[in-house]
């Protein structure tokens, strides 16, 4: 069975590179809000505004709370603007996320399973929702701060402000506007640390790319969300 942090990692990081395109129009949305909050989105922002395609290699770790190393995995993503994602963990074991926007699939390689839903950018409510491209809302429903910056490099972190949020805390760190790690805290304390390296942005990416059909011979379970 795929991790659900997979998901909501995968999603997430699909919805900072799909959501932006209409940031300019909505930076002024947030103009009379809290000053330091609208400078750190309107930074943020600029980051991921001009992404249309993103294509990586990923290094991901997960510690629990005592900085125990639980997991480790390894693979390759490809994003492409609006809403279509490919996800592929290579190491330990292979397990794919794949969506063109309107479909959701999550293919257990090794264990020859698909499971299929339908795509909802609400997936997790986290970072999902955090990274929906509104920025006013993002404003309204997240503290957004700027953790680090140097000449060529920034770091924000975001916490939300519901209750029952997926996590506690998102670190993003960019260099030269490449995204360059994602760290999220859950709510019981363990940590999911991604590392990209070989990021390409706005290259060329069929759709084809996220078209998927699930292998034959496959057990395909269709979730309706």
């Amino acid at each position: 069975m795929i991790p659900r942090i997979v998901t909501t990692i995968s999603i997430g990081l699909l919805l900072i590179t799909a959501g932006f395109s209409n940031a300019d129009a909505n930076v002024s949305a947030v103009d009379n809000t809290n000053a330091v909050d609208s400078k750190s989105t309107a930074l943020l922002t600029e980051q991921l505004q001009g992404v249309q395609t993103l294509q990586a290699q990923f290094q991901q770790t997960i510690s629990n709370d005592k900085g125990q190393l639980l997991q480790q995995a390894s693979g390759k993503l490809i994003v492409k603007k609006p809403q279509q994602l490919y996800w592929l963990t290579e190491q330990p074991y292979e397990h794919l996320v794949v969506t063109d926007g309107t479909s959701l699939w999550l293919y257990d390689i090794d264990l020859e399973q698909v499971n299929k839903e339908n795509y909802n950018n609400n997936i997790d409510k986290a970072p999902a929702l955090l990274l929906s491209g509104d920025v006013a809302a993002i404003q309204q429903n997240y503290q957004v701060a700027v953790l680090e910056q140097g000449d060529d490099e920034i770091s924000f972190t975001l916490k939300p402000n519901a209750s029952d949020s997926a996590f506690s805390q998102l670190t993003i760190s960019f260099k030269q506007q490449k995204i360059t790690r994602m760290v999220l805290k859950d709510n019981f304390d363990q940590t999911t640390t991604i590392d990209f390296s070989d990021v390409e942005l706005n290259q060329p990416v069929s759709d084809q790319q996220f078209a998927f059909t699930p292998p034959v011979g496959v057990e395909v379970i269709e979730n309706e969300r």
